[in-house]
């Protein structure tokens, strides 16, 4: 456990960590060589790739319901969440 805690970096120790880490990207490098790299054909086939734009219906929001519905407010305000993430 002692060995995931923070400590000083020596300089043989960046030096040991360089080459680890050369050794790691060069075999991820010859395996990511050896894949075939030939994209086929998409395998979803669609009549068109976009949608048409419609006409939409504007509801009407009610603000009694809104205030209702959210858990933090006062008489005029809906109070979002702050850093709680």
């Amino acid at each position: 456990m002692a060995d995931f805690l923070w400590h000083k970096v020596s300089e043989k120790e960046k030096k040991e960590i360089k080459k680890q880490a050369k050794s790691i990207m060069d075999s991820f490098s010859k395996k990511l060589s050896r894949v075939d790299m030939k994209i086929s054909e998409s395998l979803i086939e669609r009549d068109e790739g976009e949608r048409e734009e419609k006409e939409g219906e504007c509801l009407d929001l009610d603000r009694k319901i809104m205030f209702e519905n959210a858990p933090n407010k006062n008489k005029d305000f809906i109070i979002g969440e702050k850093k709680s993430w």
